[in-house]
């Protein structure tokens, strides 16, 4: 009888190398392709008894190295192989709109240019495709750099691979995130059955893998939220606080997790020395000063207007309703006449979003743990975006992603 993670192992991992190529050069190998069948052959061996080791441990510790080599060759190859290509081909082939700009920002700031002020004519992103209500129309993105900082200044740490390849790509840091993610959720999870649906969710993930594959940020951000609540869960609260607020500083998205991470914080904080609050407070803050501190002395009024009023609608140039939410429903309905135009969503939000918000704490405050954190925040950010100027196909990933996560770290210990 075939074990749940074997079914979900074979319907989760064989679309990515069979809908990808997982080889830089023009022509897969075939070898790759046999090495991977073999290995989830070997994979269901272990799973029935064909192969048998001395202890049920020992099996769950054999299928989970077998795991590793599966998600090296099905989830990294694709990753490894679409960046290659692109330093081959075109700068605007394969990737979202948000690799270029951020890599235009990253040249931007080497030449001192503040990114958050600058528009991104000019750049590689220019030439993107761009449609909306499937008629092609300027980026209002050429407008805006919408990204808080720490995306912008982390992706420096791969800069060398300009000296080192020839190139860099904008997913490197997202590729680092992603398996620094699975690396989380292995130490994490003590349940060996636990741990390897976790590996096999996150790291071949229905809904997400193509959005990561053409470098939307949500793993990004998501890795740095996970890290910090795995630091917390591990008593190490001040460098928690730091690391949480390098999360603060990934995405826009990780904001709303603040009331669910304040009360899961605070129940360890309170217990500690006056000495060790004051850590806490300072490490947070102390990381915020220093990452974001800069942009707003440079010109804090273009960083507001980038990352916050522009999503709102009330810049001269603004992001238009648009995805699967409320703003289309209303769109659709005739009372929003220009997706262009302001409207007031912020009403809807809190209509919908202070009760749900009410209700999540109460139900987050009846055991607080790392799993029902990420369950609150999924829900509560699934309300907010659906209420706001536009609700994407990434974005039900990213919360499906949350809410699974949720659902395997809790009780992981």
């Amino acid at each position: 009888m075939l074990g749940i993670d074997t079914v979900l192992l074979l319907a989760f991992s064989l679309p990515w190398p069979l809908k990808y190529r997982i080889f830089p050069m023009e022509g897969t190998p075939y070898i790759f392709f046999g090495v991977y069948f073999a290995l989830l052959f070997a994979y269901i061996a272990l799973d029935v008894g064909w192969i048998r080791t001395r202890t049920l441990q020992g099996r769950w510790r054999a299928k989970l190295t077998v795991l590793i080599a599966v998600i090296v060759i099905a989830a990294g190859g694709p990753l490894v192989t679409a960046i290659v290509d692109r330093s081959q081909v075109a700068p605007v082939f394969g990737v979202h709109d948000i690799i270029l700009q951020l890599e235009a920002a990253m040249r931007y700031l080497i030449d001192g240019i503040n990114p958050y002020r600058a528009t991104y004519f000019g750049t590689h992103m220019e030439a993107w495709r761009y449609a909306e209500l499937g008629r092609d129309a300027v980026n209002p993105a050429l407008y805006h750099f919408v990204m808080p900082p720490w995306y912008l200044l982390f992706s420096f740490f791969f800069y060398p691979f300009v000296k080192i390849f020839g190139f860099f790509d904008g997913r490197l840091p997202l590729l680092f995130t992603f398996f620094g993610t699975l690396t989380l959720l292995a130490v994490w999870i003590k349940d060996y059955q636990k741990k390897i649906l976790a590996l096999i969710i996150v790291a071949f993930h229905p809904v997400m893998f193509d959005y990561l594959l053409e470098g939307r940020s949500d793993h990004f951000a998501f890795f740095w939220l996970l890290f910090a609540l795995f630091l917390w869960q591990r008593k190490k609260i001040v460098l928690a606080a730091a690391v949480y607020a390098l999360a603060l500083l990934s995405k826009q998205t990780i904001w709303l997790s603040l009331p669910f991470v304040f009360l899961y914080v605070w129940k360890d904080v309170m217990r500690q020395s006056v000495t060790r609050i004051v850590l806490v407070i300072s490490a947070l803050l102390g990381t915020l000063a220093l990452v974001l501190g800069p942009f707003l002395v440079w010109d804090a009024r273009s960083y507001w207007e980038s990352t916050v009023v522009f999503l709102q609608g009330t810049t001269p140039v603004s992001y238009p309703v648009a995805g699967y939410g409320w703003g289309m429903v209303l769109y659709q309905l005739g009372v929003i006449k220009d997706i262009h135009a302001y409207y007031p969503f912020v009403y809807w939000q809190a209509a919908i979003g202070i009760p749900t918000l009410w209700f999540l704490i109460r139900w987050f405050q009846a055991k607080i743990s790392a799993g029902r954190l990420l369950i609150s925040y999924g829900v509560f950010l699934f309300v907010f975006w659906y209420f706001s100027r536009y609700f994407h196909n990434s974005h039900l990933g990213y919360i499906s992603l949350v809410l699974g996560t949720g659902y395997l770290v809790d009780d992981a210990t």
